[in-house]
């Protein structure tokens, strides 16, 4: 499945501290993370490391305008 296929958002336990790479260029072949398939599309990871504890919602639609994050635009 592409990183945008799913429709709705990609649910991550995120832990105070502990640094994640979330793909940015949809490319990815474990996504929501970063599988390093962004080589030469000029788009880079972005390592998020969460200051407390609680879910990461990343944009499994694509459709988002905070690219990787989930806005909520899977629901219009």
């Amino acid at each position: 499945m592409a990183m945008y296929d799913l429709g709705s958002p990609y649910t991550i336990p995120g832990k105070e501290g502990e640094t994640v790479y979330l793909c940015q260029c949809g490319r990815s072949t474990n996504p929501p993370f970063c599988s390093g398939a962004h080589s030469g599309t000029g788009i880079e990871p972005l390592a998020h490391t969460p200051e407390k504890e609680g879910n990461i919602f990343v944009c499994g639609c694509g459709k988002s305008s905070n690219i990787p994050f989930c806005d909520g635009s899977h629901n219009k």
